[in-house]
């Protein structure tokens, strides 16, 4: 059976709350398993594509600088009569990756000013369908035109929550908002509520899952939890690489794999939907 192509964008106005690393590590898992994935970097920040190891753009002859136009910037904003697509991906860890960039930033005050602007994106991935078995976004954490942008373009939101008391009260603004997308985009689900940062050493954090269930459970599903782990997820940031490859066997990686199924029972896109 073939399966279609499931747009997830992972969102919370709320900075450090492990968003892009999930969105690393899930793609890289996705892919592992077999499913054609393309991942979004549309921060700013432009953390997913550095912790990929993205830092320059392999070409015939070198390499040069990422700039606009290797962005998701040309699919919401290009100039003249030029069509609004998204630019050849950067191939790197077995996943396709539209990077990021800190010139990104100017599209925040343009957006609004341009026709159908927030639904650009989402037109942009339309002939993709095919190509690609799932594509992650990885927005700012903000509640500006590019988060939006990248909501909009979704099926699917997955917002991962640190297991802490912040976290819980970042949960509610994320509701309110995606309450004021569906209007737009009615088709958006919540897929997954996706626990952060988890130290099984505290009181602390099993209360705070505690907490999470007990008030949001029956909106959405509520991840198994990803660890707290200092030493490595700096490590695989600084090398470049998906905690998953950095890190090939262990409870970090049974965790990310056990995460990665439940998004895709969470979407209808368990083993039995797999393409062939």
């Amino acid at each position: 059976m073939a399966l279609q192509m499931n747009v997830i964008t992972f969102f919370n106005h709320a900075g450090g709350v492990g968003k892009s690393s999930s969105v690393r590590d899930i793609g890289f898992t996705l892919g592992r398993l077999g499913y054609r994935v393309l991942l979004i970097d549309a921060d700013p920040q432009a953390n997913l594509t550095d912790w990929l190891g993205v830092r320059q753009i392999q070409e015939e002859g070198g390499a040069r600088d990422i700039d606009l136009s290797d962005t998701l910037y040309p699919a919401v904003l290009a100039e003249g009569d030029a069509e609004l697509a998204l630019p050849s991906p950067v191939h790197v860890h077995g996943l396709d990756l539209i990077p990021g960039h800190l010139d990104m930033a100017t599209i925040e005050p343009l957006l609004p000013g341009q026709l159908m602007g927030v639904l650009r994106l989402r037109d942009a991935l339309k002939p993709l369908e095919g190509r690609y078995d799932f594509v992650l976004i990885d927005p700012p954490p903000s509640l500006g035109q590019l988060s939006t942008l990248a909501v909009m373009a979704a099926g699917h939101v997955v917002v991962p929550v640190p297991a802490s008391g912040k976290g819980l009260k970042g949960l509610q603004t994320v509701g309110v908002m995606l309450t004021r997308f569906r209007k737009v985009n009615p088709a958006l689900r919540l897929a997954m509520i996706l626990v952060t940062q988890y130290n099984d050493t505290t009181n602390h954090s099993r209360e705070s899952i505690a907490q999470l269930r007990a008030q949001f459970g029956a909106l959405a599903p509520i991840s198994r939890p990803l660890t707290y782990r200092p030493a490595l997820y700096p490590d695989s940031q600084l090398h470049g690489a998906p905690l998953p490859e950095f890190v090939r066997r262990g409870p970090v990686t049974e965790e990310i794999l056990a995460v990665t199924q439940q998004l895709l029972e969470a979407v209808g896109a368990g083993p039995e939907a797999k393409r062939e």
